[in-house]
């Protein structure tokens, strides 16, 4: 199936690390279409990933915003 949304760029480290992520927690994410995983990016700034889920391992990553601006 194809996502809805554009990919968010961020670079591979960034994508690999908040993928693997999600895989650990997936049991939080099961039958939810679109979710939200709250992590540290690889800047140590902490975020919201707004992700399209079409089954275990995937996912669209849409959009990142910060959960808190300095």
């Amino acid at each position: 199936m194809a996502f809805i949304y554009n990919t968010f760029l961020m670079s591979k480290r960034e994508y690999a690390k908040i993928y693997g992520e999600i895989n650990t927690n997936y049991f939080k994410y099961i039958n939810i279409p679109f979710a939200v995983h709250a992590s540290y990016g690889i800047d140590n700034r902490a975020y919201w990933y707004f992700f399209e889920n079409h089954g275990y391992g995937d996912y669209n990553i849409y959009m990142r915003i910060a959960i808190w601006e300095d």
